[in-house]
């Protein structure tokens, strides 16, 4: 640049030469102080976005979702769901916060997290910052695989998402982490990446389970397929339905407990276990009767609220709890076995 700039002192009249000069300086200044990433960074980010896909520096793995419109919520009537799962003794009211079905549409592009958060992403977060769980600091611990009883049981000191009572790898999902410590995790990552990493809301979170499709679950109709793309129970191994806490879990039954994440078949979005392995915390407040007033565009849910939703079903759940539609909501504070997250991120 400063050869360049010689020979405009060289071929025009001093004054013009300062104006270049000042027009250059500036420029960089504009460039030093820009929010963008480091050009290490855009480097990283732009070698890893083959088909859509981009990678952290922890190797999260984002997934671009178009922005699109979908219908959310219930797509077939509450009491269709009552006649095809006899075994759950439900009435058409247990389904009620899934009505009324209704446009949505999603404004913003957006990269969501192609696996859960992994217990080994986790654990470098805590490595880093010293942070400890909620189960691991008030006192009363987590939830837990019991091998004498073969149950679930909790809250318990000693499980926390370090020990579920069951053997992970760094490869599987992390449970056993509240709303609050999900989000703890998300605000280093941001300051880490210096990006803006999130929670999906719950429209966001079902538009990209969906993945352009208007089906009970994302891959399937049928209950029957869900071996093929979701770690939950095996009706072959239950054939009576039962909450977490009563069913009991064979520690010798293949499809028992979480699966490395990835292991089943992906949605039409390339996105892995957005129906079983964990349910997912996302964004919003639960609010029973929130479809009836939610807005057409980007709806972020109930402005408080005493519950978070969480949604997707996980390794311990029976099919109906699996659809795309389904709702379910714990306190913030929750921990569960069976309970982790995933990230979303802004462009």
């Amino acid at each position: 640049m400063a050869y360049r700039i010689r020979l405009y002192v060289m071929n025009f009249p001093r004054c013009l030469f300062f104006v270049l000069l000042l027009t250059a300086c500036l420029a960089g200044a504009t460039e030093t102080g820009s929010p963008k990433p480091s050009t290490e960074r855009q480097s990283r980010y732009q070698s890893g976005s083959r088909d859509n896909l981009f990678v952290d520096a922890i190797g999260t793995e984002l997934v671009l979702i178009r922005s699109g419109e979908f219908l959310m919520g219930g797509a077939e009537t509450a009491e269709s769901l009552v006649a095809a799962f006899p075994n759950a003794g439900k009435t058409a009211d247990y389904f009620a916060d899934e009505y009324p079905a209704h446009r949505v549409r999603i404004s913003r592009a957006f990269l969501l997290s192609k696996f859960e958060v992994t217990v080994g992403q986790f654990r470098l977060f805590t490595e880093e910052t010293g942070y400890q769980t909620e189960a691991e600091t008030d006192g009363t611990g987590g939830w837990g695989y019991n091998v004498s009883s073969g149950q679930s049981e909790g809250r318990r000191l000693e499980y926390s998402w370090r020990n579920p009572g069951f053997a992970q790898t760094d490869r599987h999902p992390v449970v056993n982490v509240s709303y609050n410590d999900a989000l703890a995790f998300i605000r280093w990552l941001s300051s880490r990446e210096g990006e803006h990493y999130r929670l999906p809301t719950e429209a966001e979170w079902e538009y990209a389970n969906r993945a352009g499709r208007q089906a009970r679950y994302a891959n399937s109709e049928s209950p029957g397929e869900l071996p093929r793309f979701a770690r939950a129970i095996d009706l072959s191994r239950h054939a009576e339905f039962g909450h977490v806490q009563s069913i009991v879990i064979d520690a010798n039954d293949p499809s028992a407990f979480t699966a490395p994440v990835g292991s089943y078949e992906a949605n039409a979005f390339g996105l892995y276990d957005m129906h079983g392995n964990v349910w997912e915390w996302v964004a919003d407040w639960y609010g029973e009767t929130y479809y009836a007033e939610s807005p057409e565009t980007d709806p972020q849910g109930p402005a408080s609220g005493e519950m978070r939703i969480r949604r997707g079903g996980a390794w311990n759940s029976f099919p109906i709890w699996l659809r795309s539609s389904f709702r379910n909501w714990n306190t913030p504070d929750s921990r569960c076995l069976n309970l982790g997250f995933r990230v979303a991120r802004d462009l």
